[in-house]
């Protein structure tokens, strides 16, 4: 039986996709000091033979067997092949085929960006929309820990197109976007998710990111929760624990819950389910401090990409949101500098929530403030708004597809230079009219409008008397939204504000020309000067 020496990363399998016109990167394990070589072909020459590739290149492993092996840039282009091999041991090489190059974006973040889009409001719609093959996509699979392997459902650890039924447990937000993405750019498109439901953006970083304060505060906690547990001890419970959580009878019990649950329903599944096993925090936790970064994403490093789209927060709020905007943007920075590529990042804005299970939506308002702050102080980082999807009591908005639309809007605005608006809606003043309204003023709101419904507009006084109360009245008038107070309100005896949606629950459905709607805000009033 033939065996291979070379072990890669993978999702190097038939039917991959690289990046187009970046470096490509080859790299995996073979024995130490091994020279291997890597050849690619076009459809019409002979693999077989290894005859007249069109691209080739060798590198040696290093003492401990690693090899990267980096090749000059392609084109766009589809139906290759690509042998990899040690040389002269007379091992068969190893072949992968129907290989193309396109654009890859990686799908990140916690649940609502794995949501399958069997789950999506629109799953009935799109599925009878015709099949795009050049869509490629590829789950990594999930693992909490080394050698955890079960965690996996179909669609996972192999690379599928359009018409495989494995898309409808892909991520409904990249999917979406892939499909507009390849519809206006016209090449293939490829969206590696890299994502686990419930994770903390502290999984998805490389240790070095939690060292100093503040963010330190999530090791501390982690060896706090370790600190006194005996390891075989947290081993057996956990084992135990992933036993139970892989299972078909958890995953069926549980999904109702992504397909949507009232209220009273959550409650009669939490009382049924208060004696599931759990796994406690420690070294078989998926969500412990860098874990996933170390156990999925840096499987991916330094494959060339495109970008990232990165939909988390959740996890991340109550107490420890005042620190959001430095765990992304750490997380943002270290992935860039271990990628050493600069490429960019375009983030979804925390939905509307109020509880489900046993959740809450503490802390919302300060994560999507963070978020704001985040885009707007790295370069090449986007954010766009979704605060019309959400849903009271359900922490997965349904409208997947359209969150999807609104990450491609920002990318081909941004990334790939049309001329379109592609930003949500901000806030940039607030002042006091001469007519005693209040006239709050947008970038990036040609077209403004209503939308489909009301928008949660409050001012707010200070001083002894302090109210928040709703306008009167709100008026568009082209990239400005007049307010008008109520006449119990007084706007003259001291320091006001104007917010729009900045709570952990509310709505905002003011949106531009090409439905987007706007990001929460709080802005002081100004007054004219006299």
């Amino acid at each position: 039986m033939n065996r291979h020496s070379i072990t890669l990363p993978t999702f190097f399998k038939s039917g991959m996709i690289f990046q187009r016109d970046k470096e490509i990167h080859i790299y995996g394990d073979a024995a130490p000091l091994a020279a291997i070589a890597a050849d690619f072909y076009s459809a019409d020459s002979s693999a077989s033979g290894r005859l007249h590739p069109i691209l080739s290149g060798k590198a040696h492993a290093d003492t401990s067997g690693h090899f990267l092996l980096t090749l000059p840039p392609l084109p766009a282009s589809e139906s290759l092949s690509l042998q990899i091999y040690v040389e002269n041991t007379g091992e068969p090489p190893i072949l992968l085929t129907d290989i193309s190059f396109g654009d890859i974006w990686i799908a990140a973040g916690q649940s609502n960006m794995e949501f399958f889009l069997k789950y999506d409001k629109d799953f009935e719609a799109v599925s009878r929309l015709p099949r795009n093959p050049e869509i490629h996509m590829f789950n990594m699979p999930q693992q909490a820990f080394c050698g955890h392997s079960s965690h996996n459902r179909s669609g996972y650890g192999y690379w599928f197109r359009d018409d495989d039924s494995a898309v409808n447990t892909f991520s409904a937000p990249a999917y979406s976007f892939a499909r507009e993405i390849q519809k206006a750019a016209g090449i293939p498109i490829g969206i590696i998710g890299c994502n686990w439901g419930g994770s903390s953006a502290s999984a998805w970083v490389p240790e070095e990111v939690l060292q100093k304060p503040p963010l330190d505060t999530y090791l501390k906690a982690y060896e706090d929760a370790v600190r006194d547990t005996c390891s075989d001890a947290i081993r057996e419970v956990s084992l135990a624990g992933w036993t139970f959580e892989d299972s078909l009878q958890h995953s069926i019990a549980f999904e109702p819950l992504l397909y949507g649950m009232s209220r009273a329903e959550q409650l009669i599944y939490m009382k049924e389910h208060e004696t599931d096993p759990v796994i406690p925090m420690g070294p078989y936790n998926f969500n412990r401090p860098c874990g996933l970064y170390e156990q999925m994403l840096s499987a991916l490093i330094p494959f060339s990409i495109k970008g990232v789209l990165w939909y988390q927060g959740e996890s991340d709020a109550g107490e420890l949101a005042p620190m959001y905007d430095k765990l992304l943007s750490g997380l943002i920075r270290a992935w860039r500098s271990n990628w050493q590529d600069n490429f960019p990042f375009l983030l979804v804005q925390l939905a509307p929530f109020g509880e489900w299970l046993s959740c809450d939506s503490k802390g919302y308002a300060i994560v999507r403030e963070k978020q704001e702050l985040t885009a707007s102080t790295l370069p090449d980082v986007f954010l766009t708004g979704i605060m019309d999807l959400g849903s009271y009591y359900d922490i997965h908005p349904k409208e997947k597809m359209e969150v999807g639309r609104r990450l491609a809007l920002l990318a081909r605005g941004h990334v790939y230079g049309e001329p379109i608006l592609c930003d949500s809606p901000k806030a940039v003043s607030a002042s006091l009219t001469e007519e005693g309204t209040i006239l709050v003023s947008f970038a990036h709101a040609e077209g403004l409008n209503p939308g489909k419904g009301s928008s949660d507009f409050l001012l707010h006084t200070e001083g002894k008397d302090p109210q928040s109360v709703p306008p009167a009245a709100v008026k568009i008038n082209d990239t400005d939204v007049i307010l008008t107070p109520p006449d119990t309100l007084s706007l003259t005896d001291g320091p006001c504000s104007v917010s729009l949606g900045y709570r952990d629950y509310a709505e905002i459905h003011l949106q531009n020309a090409a439905g987007l709607t706007a990001l929460p805000f709080q802005l002081p009033v100004q007054r004219r000067s006299l």
